[in-house]
């Protein structure tokens, strides 16, 4: 995701006459893909906040960001304009609070200002590569300053938050349960109509004809391509991560004295293909697991 998104983002910055950007990735050929369009390559996120206003992130977990922030945090001893950090990483509440609380604790002692944003984005590795993401900003007097550098670089459009970086978060987590209920009740239904006679390729067909959304669609294709086993194959987003957003959303919903049943049946299923599976598989492999089951 995050190298369709800098790659994107460097290629509009070239074609409107703007700045390159800096890029640092942990796999250097990564950065490479990016460079070749003319951004500048770094060995450091520490080196990447020295030479930008607006540092976005892209990270694997919320460890990482933990990391990547602590990093550039301790690196910040030279004066220089305010450094605006977007996490477009899909992370726990509790990490953006985490790292919002490590910046304030540290603020005096920085000779840089520094400011943090929620800001992830919704959107298949497709849609990355095709500059149609969904971004969400949460930097209030900010927003319209990231808008117009996601739109229309790597992104179609914002949803806003205002200043509230921890409700993006929240929002991020409960879009992303909201794509496992529905991968969970296309898992239900192709499983039963599979079992009865239906067929998943006529079920297909209902998907096609009265609810043709791309998530919708996509996942219920895997569904039936290659005999139903598709998921192991093109994968997306795979079962440990799916697991982790799911956990996320129930944790979010505890929070508020609520559960998500969905939710905690698709984290049972998906624990199912973690034990009997493969973690590499797609997340809608837990169709596999109602299959089984």
């Amino acid at each position: 995701m995050g190298l369709e998104m800098a790659r994107n983002l460097q290629r509009h910055r070239a074609s409107t006459g703007q700045t390159p950007i800096t890029v640092y990735n942990r796999t250097q050929s990564k950065c490479a893909a990016v460079a070749e369009h003319g951004a500048h390559t770094v060995t450091s996120p520490a080196q990447v906040a020295d030479a930008s206003d607006v540092v976005f992130l892209s990270l694997l977990n919320d460890q990482a960001v933990k990391s990547v922030v602590t990093e550039i945090l301790d690196a910040l001893t030279v004066s220089s304009a305010p450094l605006l950090i977007a996490d477009t990483t899909t992370v726990h509440p509790d990490t953006t609070q985490w790292v919002l609380d490590q910046i304030s604790q540290q603020q005096q002692q920085l000779r840089r200002p520094v400011k943090f944003c929620q800001t992830p984005v919704w959107g298949a590795p497709p849609a990355a590569k095709a500059a149609q993401l969904v971004f969400v900003v949460s930097a209030g007097d900010d927003n319209s300053a990231l808008a117009a550098i996601a739109v229309p670089a790597f992104a179609r459009t914002t949803l806003d938050c205002g200043g509230d970086s921890l409700k993006a978060a929240r929002f991020k987590v409960l879009g992303n349960f909201m794509i496992g209920a529905i991968i969970e009740s296309l898992g239900e239904a192709f499983a039963v109509a599979h079992e009865t006679g239906v067929g998943r390729e006529l079920y297909l067909d209902f998907v096609k004809e009265v609810l043709p959304v791309p998530p919708v669609l996509g996942y219920a294709r895997k569904m039936v391509e290659e005999n139903g086993d598709a998921a192991k194959t093109q994968v997306g987003f795979n079962v440990r991560g799916g697991m982790k957003d799911v956990s996320y959303a129930i944790d979010v919903a505890k929070s508020a004295g609520m559960t998500l049943p969905v939710a905690e049946l698709a984290h049972e299923h998906l624990q199912w293909v973690l034990d009997n599976g493969d973690e590499s598989w797609d997340w809608s492999s837990l169709a596999y697991a109602l299959r089984k089951q």
